[in-house]
């Protein structure tokens, strides 16, 4: 009888053995993978704080931003969940749910060659927020509720893209006592920034104007406020910090260079 040939590795075994490495440590990729690369692939913009799960599905205790030159802001904890069908368009997205003390939040985010695109996206949060916008605005000590929604806002190489609503809903002001209305900003990403459309739906004082907003420079916008002719006395606290009044009673806003 005969020896049993011993077996030799060849070439595509060990080609084989490493694809199947790699692909294990694909599917179990932990989420500080992903902790890892988000301010390496945003320029530190985006960062993850105490990440948990996989690189496909986890969550994380906090989820800081930081646009451009402006301060880090926190917005509590975020959860992820691998969007397998974005990858068919060349992108790697994910089912996104942040909900922290104060804001709650949920959309897609897909982020490829092109850039980074926000779909679906819902958010509520306070009107004190406006503030973290402009310190312009924080002098007003708004209140009230901010909704944010947008169907996509791209960020590109090129600038942002796309189109996205803020409504500030039951506006109030720390500065007066009678409830300000409702007001509507349009938000149109252009290749120098996102421009703002600023609009009255309700209340006593008229808001309009318009203006842009950079990541890196900032927020720039001339407007108008004008009080409904039995609210100027009540308003006059809030009035008094936008400036002096013009012939027709209203007073030119401007934030920002």
């Amino acid at each position: 009888m005969s020896e049993p040939e011993i077996l030799r590795l060849r070439p595509w075994h060990y080609a084989l053995a490493l694809l199947v490495y790699l692909a294990l440590l694909v599917v179990w990729a932990p989420a500080s993978l992903l902790a890892w690369a988000l301010p390496r692939l945003t320029h530190d913009a985006v960062w993850l704080e105490q990440a948990e799960g996989s690189f496909w599905e986890g969550q994380a205790a906090n989820l800081v931003l930081r646009p451009g030159s402006s301060p880090a802001l926190a917005y509590g904890r975020v959860s992820w969940q691998w969007r397998p069908q974005d990858a068919l368009g060349g992108f790697l997205g994910y089912q996104v749910t942040l909900k922290g003390a104060d804001i709650q939040a949920t959309g897609q985010v897909r982020s490829g060659f092109f850039g980074t695109e926000l779909g679906a996206v819902r958010a509520e949060l306070p009107g004190s927020w406006l503030g973290r916008i402009s310190a312009d605005l924080e002098l007003w000590q708004p209140g009230g509720k901010l909704v944010f929604e947008t169907d996509r806002l791209l960020f590109g190489s090129d600038g942002p893209s796309g189109q996205a609503t803020l409504r500030w809903l039951d506006a109030t002001s720390g500065r007066v006592r009678r409830p300000l209305g409702s007001y509507q900003a349009i938000l149109a990403g252009s290749g120098s920034g996102i421009e703002i459309k600023l609009s009255t739906q309700s209340g006593p004082l008229q808001l309009q104007g318009s203006g842009l907003w950079n990541p890196g420079a900032g927020m720039i916008f001339f407007g108008l406020a004008r009080p409904a002719p039995d609210s100027r006395t009540e308003l006059e606290g809030l009035l008094s910090l936008i400036g002096p009044a013009q012939a027709n009673g209203s007073r030119a806003i401007r934030f920002g260079r």
